[in-house]
Parts: C-alpha cells; sequence; structure tokens
C-alpha cells in the first residue's frame, strides 16, 4: 500500500517558518533576560570608586539579529553620568556592523577609559561575563539546542 501525503509543501513550509520564528523569540526573550543580569551585575558587583557615574551609566546590552538591533537596555544614567549612558549606547551600535548574521548579545562598558580600569585590576564587567558564561549555555540547553 503506498503512502500519499496529504499535507501540501507550502503547509509544511508554513508550520516550520513557525516553528523557527518560535524559537528564535524563546532566544531573544532569554538573551534578554541574561542581558538585564549582566547590566545589574555589572552595576553592582563593580570594585571601582565611582566617582562621576560614567562608567556604570555607560554600561547596557544591544540584542542583534542578522545585523540589526532588535532589543537594547535603556542605558540608565547614574549620579551626573549622562555621557556615560550616550557613549555607551554609541559604543553598542558600533559594534552592531561586526554580527551580520544570527542573534548575538552583545554587553558593553562603553567609555573609553573602562579597558584601563579593568587593566588595573577592578571589576568593570568581568563578573558580568562570568554570568553570562554560566546562563547562555544552561537555557540554551533548556531550549533544546546543543552546547559545545
Amino acid at each position: 500500500m503506498p503512502i500519499k501525503r496529504l499535507t501540501s509543501m507550502q503547509e509544511i513550509q508554513d508550520y516550520l517558518q513557525e516553528q523557527v520564528k518560535r524559537r528564535e523569540k524563546a532566544i531573544i526573550y532569554n538573551l534578554s533576560a541574561i542581558g538585564e543580569a549582566c547590566v545589574n551585575e555589572a552595576r553592582t558587583g563593580g570594585s571601582y570608586k565611582d566617582q562621576t557615574g560614567n562608567l556604570r551609566s555607560s554600561t547596557g546590552y544591544v540584542i542583534i539579529q542578522d545585523g540589526r538591533i532588535i532589543q537594547q537596555s535603556s542605558f540608565q544614567q547614574v549620579k551626573q553620568g549622562a555621557q556615560g549612558a550616550k557613549d555607551g549606547e554609541t559604543f553598542a551600535k558600533q559594534l552592531v556592523s561586526k554580527f551580520p548574521e544570527g542573534i548575538c548579545l552583545i554587553v558593553v562598558a562603553g567609555m573609553n577609559y573602562s579597558g584601563y580600569v579593568s587593566a588595573k585590576g577592578y571589576d568593570v564587567l568581568d563578573s558580568a561575563e562570568d554570568l553570562a558564561d554560566r546562563l547562555v549555555p544552561q537555557i540554551m540547553k533548556q531550549l533544546g539546542f546543543t552546547v559545545k
């Protein structure tokens, strides 16, 4: 007895596209939660003395999908750190072009001296990076992806 397909190819393709979109939405939702957790960790866990608020204000994240920003943090101002918030957002947007494909979470400390502060041994993004390194594989496994 031969097997006969009753479902049209278009219905199959539509179903598969919908499943891909559902998975992408789940990834983006979870990366957003991880981004917020990383920003909170960087702002509260930073071991440097906060004089102007610029460095903490420059901390934030963007989520990129296929080379465009689809979500970002508020780059909320701390103390008198309005310049930091502006520089952090600008720096994060400059990194977008480096990731033209796929979905990517980028967490930044956007002040030009953040690397200097970190090199002095202070925690600028180190604890946030450690947090992301733990959370991303865990959540990706929960979503059914294989993590290397």
